[in-house]
């Protein structure tokens, strides 16, 4: 019964990854993400329902379109797999308990995300805005009365002005702009995980610098960007786990 429950939860999870990586391609290109169906990027030829399976079909085709032959970017392929595996390994990990939900909301944000900030520079308001309500509905479900709203709230706040005066700071120091506005938006995501001023300014902390890292490994000249959403929520993640595990140990090891 377990395993009939672990290939389910990787199939919702796949299937929803082929929604955000469409998502993460029609949201930054003002396409509606309903209609119209799916379609080929590059003939505009709608997709019949066997062409749209999540994983198989990429297979299936060999990575190509069915009708002009134009190959399909490997990301959707990718997407899909790492949503299907990541729900995966959050539900293994902490089964259907609050922790896998935040997760899975973490995970959704960051499929998204790894579309429309990497290729488009683009976080979108709508993505947050549901995050925002589903985070807070979380924890109203597992906590009830032990959900403390205003502290969360309040964290959200003020991890989201931080990251505004940051901005400020670094658009005057660097004489360009070093802060895209969703990066902004995603730190009330990282208040609302924790509800916990000192885990968010971890969570930065491990996010500024994996995006460091990154930078020097690509060898990135002052006039290229980093998108730094994805980092947000990796960095997030990484120190989710880290504090369920471990809990305020993490800030004194």
């Amino acid at each position: 019964m377990e395993l009939l429950i672990e290939i389910f939860i990787f199939i919702i999870g796949c299937c929803l990854g082929s929604f955000y990586a469409c998502m993460g391609y029609r949201i930054p290109n003002k396409i509606n993400t309903i209609k119209p169906s799916s379609f080929c990027p590059n003939c505009k030829k709608p997709l019949k329902w066997y062409m749209n399976i999540p994983l198989f079909s990429y297979i299936f085709l060999k990575g190509k379109c069915h009708y002009c032959k134009e190959k399909i970017g490997i990301s959707y392929f990718l997407i899909e797999l790492f949503t299907g595996l990541s729900f995966l390994i959050s539900y293994i990990l902490y089964g259907f308990t609050i922790n896998f939900f935040i997760l899975i909301i973490l995970f959704s944000i960051l499929s998204v995300t790894l579309i429309s900030d990497i290729k488009y520079y683009y976080i979108s308001d709508r993505v947050i805005i549901i995050s925002v309500i589903a985070m807070y509905i979380i924890h109203f479900i597992f906590e009830k009365e032990n959900f403390d709203i205003l502290r969360y709230t309040i964290t959200a706040l003020l991890m989201f002005l931080i990251m505004f005066l940051i901005k400020i700071l670094g658009d005057k120091i660097f004489k360009k702009e070093s802060l895209g506005g969703g990066d902004i938006k995603l730190m009330s995501i990282v208040g609302l995980t924790f509800g916990d001023i000192l885990m968010s300014f971890v969570s930065l902390f491990i996010s500024s610098v994996l995006a460091l890292i990154i930078s020097l490994i690509l060898n990135k000249n002052k006039d290229n960007i980093i998108p730094f959403g994805p980092f947000i929520l990796i960095g997030t993640i990484i120190v989710y786990i880290y504090y369920v595990i471990y809990g305020i140990n993490f800030l004194i090891l």
